[in-house]
């Protein structure tokens, strides 16, 4: 039994050990901050403006559902996109926290997707991006309300600055307990994406 118990023992050690050199520092992900977050957190950084993004909506909303639980899963929209309008960049992101004010994130997060990408219609000012929630139940006055309203402001001003402070280059990309930054295109597949997330996690 000693000898047995002492095997078990030993696997489960060079397990361990292979999956913590599984995935490298540098090259995996990258430090981006020097605390954590107080609460084990994943973060998306994507934009609407995003192919890849609108691509992989679905297959990030499955992954959230499997995070390990007491997870929570939060998405940030960067502002570079588009890069010629700096209005609608910062525009799209105060939108994107006023439609979680208005309790309508999941059904306009698809519909600005399948309107960017879908139909392939451009967004060209603040005024668009309004129309689109006139024209998706959300009354004019609704709209004003919510977008103008000072914590989304606020929180938006936050969300604005920070893809910068955790040096997002491309999106989508993960960040996990707003220290770990991964590099996306070093993971092939979508199990090894979640092992390496559930890894830092760990961390």
């Amino acid at each position: 039994m000693r000898k047995l118990a002492f095997l078990t023992l030993f696997v489960l050690a060079v397990t361990l050990v292979q999956a913590q050199s599984k995935f490298d520092e540098g090259v995996h992900y990258t430090v981006v901050s020097d605390t954590k977050t107080e609460k084990p957190t994943v973060t998306e950084f994507f934009s609407l403006f995003c192919g890849h993004c609108y691509q992989g909506e679905e297959m990030f909303q499955k992954f959230a559902k499997d995070l390990p639980e007491g997870t929570s899963f939060e998405k940030s929209h960067v502002t570079y996109i588009p890069r010629d309008n700096p209005e609608v960049g910062n525009g799209i992101v105060q939108a994107f926290i006023a439609m979680e004010k208005l309790g309508k994130s999941k059904e306009l997060t698809k519909v600005f997707f399948d309107h960017i990408h879908k139909d392939q219609k451009e967004i060209k000012s603040l005024e668009a991006i309004k129309e689109i929630f006139v024209a998706n139940g959300v009354t004019a006055e609704e709209f004003d309300a919510a977008y103008n309203d000072k914590a989304v402001v606020a929180s938006a001003k936050k969300m604005q600055q920070a893809w910068l402070d955790k040096q997002i280059q491309s999106v989508p990309t993960l960040v996990v307990n707003g220290k770990y930054r991964v590099n996306m295109r070093t993971l092939k597949t979508v199990e090894e994406m979640d092992s390496l997330v559930k890894f830092l996690l760990d961390k």
